[in-house]
């Protein structure tokens, strides 16, 4: 099929549309973790409850990701969009209104929901545009829109929940997400001139059967990553305010870190569009992170360990994100993202209860750490099966 006239110019445009897209689910998943000792206060919720509140977002992933991947690689992602903010934004309402902690959960899964199916969309709308030249840019420049978000929610948050009351940053989620969704079905538009409709469908289990192995050792890269590092943006605030800083400094502590993912994406997507050793930048990546996270456990001073977390993180995101389209199919690089979504949301659904529990088992930091040392670990350890399986 031919390219629709001005598409070299038109990709920029989709490229600014997925940014803002991608900016409404970081708000919105990261909207707990700067506010969560002022909802403790107010709610009086125990560290493993307010882990529950991350993990749940993540839960409705481990149903919808794939299929989502799928019915995107067969059908119009339009009507998909739409579904996902409707969801987003009546979640985030649940969330900025409920009085009690089943209504907060409730909204957290609905939110969840849209969340994680526009992740799965947002990078195909990416591959397909970008594919033939500047794919690991665009990937580039679409991870620092995780890291930017957050650290606006740790810079900005903490400071409107402690004047507004906590529900204010949340409801604020909800009226962006409504922004972004006119813009959204306002500019959408593929390269070629139709959708894939006209591919003979599959089903789910016969698609997933083509894919192969490296996809999903891929997806597990990703899980541990987001799994560290949504336990550490979770707990490291309350451990830094324990440690005599305020609620503002905290969040700032833990906005540097994604400020090097901000900066140093987009720079490594550019290598791995000259170089294509992603594998490398993930392995190396994931052994310093787990390091860094280690020595909170001895070190007195901070400052350091998180500025280098931010540089040893930028590698990661974009090298995982440049890979499905590299190792599948164009009709199944969809699938391809919603196994990573998958894998991503039981990482994110499992590991803030857990490093809670540990807490509230052990009432020491040492452990928490130890077991997000562990999980950085394990992303090096994933990715050497898929160098292995390219090989």
């Amino acid at each position: 099929m031919a390219p629709v006239e001005g598409s070299e110019r038109y990709r920029w445009v989709i490229l600014t549309i997925v940014y803002l897209s991608i900016l409404a689910f970081t708000f919105i998943f990261q909207s707990i973790p700067p506010v969560l000792p002022l909802m403790i206060s107010e709610l009086h919720l125990t560290y493993a409850q307010s882990g529950l509140l991350m993990s749940l977002f993540a839960l409705p992933g481990l149903f919808v990701s794939l299929l989502g991947g799928f019915l995107s690689d067969r059908y119009g992602m339009r009507s998909l969009g739409a579904g996902c903010f409707s969801l987003m934004i009546i979640g985030s309402l649940l969330v900025g209104l409920g009085t009690d902690l089943p209504i907060l959960c409730l909204g957290r899964i609905i939110a969840g929901i849209g969340c994680l199916t526009l992740s799965i969309i947002l990078p195909k709308l990416l591959s397909q545009w970008f594919k033939d030249r500047g794919l690991g840019l665009a990937m580039g420049v679409y991870n620092t829109g995780v890291p930017l978000g957050s650290v606006a929610c740790f810079s900005l948050f903490g400071r409107m929940g402690s004047l507004w009351g906590w529900r204010a940053p949340i409801l604020l989620t909800g009226i962006y997400s409504l922004i972004i969704s006119i813009l959204f079905l306002t500019f959408y538009k593929l390269p070629f001139p139709q959708e894939m409709e006209n591919q003979k469908p599959l089903s789910l289990f016969k698609a997933l059967k083509e894919l192969g192995f490296p996809i999903w050792w891929v997806g597990l890269s990703w899980l541990w990553f987001n799994a560290a590092f949504v336990s550490f943006a979770t707990f490291a605030p309350n451990f830094f305010i324990q440690k005599g800083y305020t609620i503002e400094k905290a969040g700032i502590f833990i906005g540097i870190p994604l400020l090097g993912s901000l900066f140093l994406s987009t720079p490594a997507g550019c290598l791995v569009d000259r170089f294509r050793r992603q594998e490398w930048f993930i392995g190396i990546g994931g052994i310093a992170l787990s390091i860094l996270a280690f020595s909170f456990n001895v070190a007195s001073s901070f400052l350091l360990l998180v500025i280098l977390m931010g540089i040893f993180s930028g590698m990661i995101p974009s090298s995982i994100y440049s890979l499905p389209p590299e190792i599948l199919k164009l009709e199944n690089v969809g699938l391809g993202f919603g196994i990573i979504s998958t894998c991503s949301s039981m990482g994110l659904l499992v590991a803030p209860y857990l490093v809670g529990k540990i807490k509230d088992l052990t009432g020491s930091d040492h452990w928490s750490f130890t077991l997000i040392s562990l999980f950085f670990l394990l992303i090096a350890i994933s990715i050497y099966f898929v160098h292995r399986g390219r090989k």
